[in-house]
C-alpha cells in the first residue's frame, strides 16, 4: 500500500518546477542532499523514476510517468493545504465558519458576486449559502434561523432580536407593453392605472403608502418570480413596477416600456435595509456585508 508524505510531494513539485535539485532545495529551504533523498524516497514508494537525471546529476527532466503525476501531485497538495486551514479554522472560534444569506430579487448577478467575493477574500475557509427567503416575510426567515442575514424593504420596526442597517436604495420602473394605450400619455398619474391590471412579485408591490395606490387597480395577477413578471407585461398582460436592473433589456429591446409616472404620485426609488440575526456570533461579517453592500449601491450613511 502506497505512503505518501506532503514533504515528498512538494519536493517533487519544486524539482519538477525549477529542472534541478539545487533550485528545487533553495526554494523549500532544505539542502540538495535531502531533496535528492526525499525524490528517491518517492520513486521507491511508487515502484518508478519520476526524473531523468542529466549526466551531471544535478538537472532533472520528467520522466513520462513523472509528466501524468505533476499535475495531480498539485490537486493533492493545494487540497490539503486548504484541508489543514479549515481544520485549523475549525479548532478556533475566532473565525466565522459558515454564513447564510438571502438577497432576494433585490441585487443583480454582479452584485451578488461582489459581496461574495469580499466574503471569501477576508475568510477563505468560510462556507457560503445563498437562499431566497420569501421576501414579505424576511425577518421570520431570519428569526426562525432560516438564513443569518436577509436584504429586504426598509421596515418600520423590527422584531426584538434582530438588528437592521440601511445599505442603499434600488431604482423602479412601472412597465407596460408597447401598444398599452398608456405608452401615448406623456406623464401617467395613479387615477389613469385603476383600468389597468397589475402584475406585482412580492416584495415589490407595496414598497411605501403612495405605491399601494399604484396597485388600486381592478385587475391583478400575483407571481412570486420577476422574470415572469416581465414575460406577463411583455404579452400585455398588464402593468408592473420592477426594478430597473430586472427591466433594462426588454427595454432596450422595445419589448416593454417604461412609462413616465407622476414622481408626486410614486416614489420611482425602494429603501433597502439588511437585516440580520442579534445573536450571530461574528460582528466582522456584519459589518463587512454592510460596508460591501452600502459600496455596491454608492450608499452614504
Amino acid at each position: 500500500m502506497l505512503s505518501l508524505s506532503s514533504h515528498n510531494l512538494a519536493c517533487f513539485i519544486a524539482a519538477a518546477e525549477t529542472g534541478t535539485f539545487n533550485k528545487a532545495a533553495r526554494q523549500l529551504g532544505k539542502s540538495p542532499s535531502t531533496v535528492s533523498r526525499w525524490i528517491c524516497e518517492l520513486e521507491d514508494n511508487l515502484g518508478y523514476l519520476l526524473f531523468d537525471r542529466q549526466s551531471n546529476g544535478l538537472v532533472v527532466v520528467l520522466s513520462e510517468k513523472g509528466e501524468l503525476l505533476l499535475p495531480k501531485a498539485k490537486i493533492a497538495i493545494d487540497y490539503l493545504a486548504k484541508l489543514e486551514n479549515l481544520a485549523l479554522s475549525i479548532s478556533s472560534d475566532a473565525s466565522p465558519l459558515s454564513v447564510t444569506i438571502s438577497f432576494g430579487e433585490l441585487l443583480d448577478g454582479e452584485g451578488v458576486a461582489d459581496i461574495i467575493h469580499e466574503l471569501k477574500r477576508a475568510w477563505p475557509n468560510l462556507h457560503i449559502a445563498l437562499k431566497n427567503a420569501d421576501m414579505t416575510h424576511v425577518q421570520l426567515a431570519i428569526d426562525n434561523k432560516d438564513v443569518d442575514f436577509a436584504l429586504g424593504i426598509i421596515a418600520d420596526s423590527l422584531y426584538p432580536n434582530l438588528g437592521g442597517a440601511l445599505v442603499g436604495e434600488e431604482n423602479t420602473a412601472l412597465i407596460a407593453h408597447p401598444d398599452n394605450l398608456l405608452c401615448r400619455e406623456s406623464e401617467v398619474n395613479l387615477d389613469m392605472l385603476l383600468s389597468q391590471t397589475a402584475i406585482w412579485s412580492s416584495p415589490y408591490e407595496k414598497t411605501g403608502q403612495n405605491d399601494t395606490a399604484l396597485f388600486n387597480t381592478l385587475e391583478a395577477i400575483e407571481c412570486s418570480d420577476v422574470n415572469t413578471v416581465v414575460s406577463l407585461v411583455k404579452k400585455n398582460l398588464g402593468i408592473a413596477l420592477l426594478p430597473e436592473y430586472i427591466v433594462h433589456t426588454a427595454i432596450k429591446l422595445g419589448q416593454v416600456v417604461s412609462l413616465n409616472f407622476d414622481q408626486r404620485e410614486v416614489d420611482q426609488s425602494i429603501q433597502l435595509m439588511l437585516y440580520y440575526r442579534l445573536d450571530y456570533p461574528h460582528p466582522e461579517v456584519i459589518e463587512l456585508i454592510i460596508a460591501a453592500l452600502r459600496s455596491w449601491f454608492g450608499y452614504a450613511k
